[in-house]
């Protein structure tokens, strides 16, 4: 497997690629509700801003420091 070049270590790399294909695989499904597309897009989007923090908190603990 190829090494990843976008700050992710590799498992949080695994979450945002399975964020990815949920995104693909719901935008597959009919509309139910004229909401729920938006509103599926905005959670995802939380949780790759959840995963993207990550890597802020890992190469700048200084101003970005986990919580634990």
């Amino acid at each position: 497997m190829p090494e990843r070049v976008d700050g992710l270590t590799d498992q949080e790399g695994k979450v945002m690629d399975a964020l990815i294909t949920a995104w693909n695989e719901f935008a597959k499904l009919k509309v139910q509700h004229p909401s729920d597309v938006l509103d599926f897009l905005s959670c995802i989007h939380q949780c790759q801003q959840i995963i993207g923090m990550r890597i802020l908190q890992r190469d700048y603990p200084q101003g970005w420091p986990e919580k634990n």
